[in-house]
């Protein structure tokens, strides 16, 4: 099953337990296969690399580089290429539903409001953390 995961749920599963964690877990296992874009990686270390999140990287004693390395070599990473303007809101989230649909995933998991707006888009399922565990590993909803 191919999943296309936003950059809080990589942030929170990267930095912190909880269900984004177990999201990553699943995909150590084999069992769902993340998908991303190089734009996704890039705001990813972007993110990571925020002063705010500085003591928690210390704490774990990760740079925001190891954690994109892992974040790559756990994901399939797929072209994605500009295009028409999707979320009119937030242009930003575009990429993920972009990734999404070219990497013919079945699912994008997010916690941000935009996206989960949608619901659905080109027959992807937009669902959060907790529903899409919730359907279909529910030993990982805590």
């Amino acid at each position: 099953m191919r999943v296309v995961i936003d950059t809080n749920v990589w942030v929170s599963g990267l930095l912190w337990q909880g269900m984004p964690w177990s999201l990553l877990c699943l995909a150590e296992a084999g069992k769902v296969e993340l998908c991303v874009a190089p734009a996704m990686l890039v705001e990813l270390a972007e993110v990571l690399s925020y002063e705010r999140l500085r003591p928690r990287l210390e704490q774990l004693q990760l740079t925001p580089a190891e954690l994109v390395a892992y974040a790559i070599n756990l994901a399939s990473v797929f072209d994605v290429s500009e295009g028409a303007p999707i979320v009119a809101d937030d242009p930003d989230d575009d990429v993920f539903l972009r990734c999404a649909s070219v990497a013919g995933a079945d699912y994008v998991v997010s916690g941000d409001r935009h996206l989960l707006n949608f619901s659905e888009y080109a027959g992807i399922r937009i669902l959060t953390d907790r529903e899409f565990l919730a359907r279909f590993f529910p030993d990982h909803v805590d």
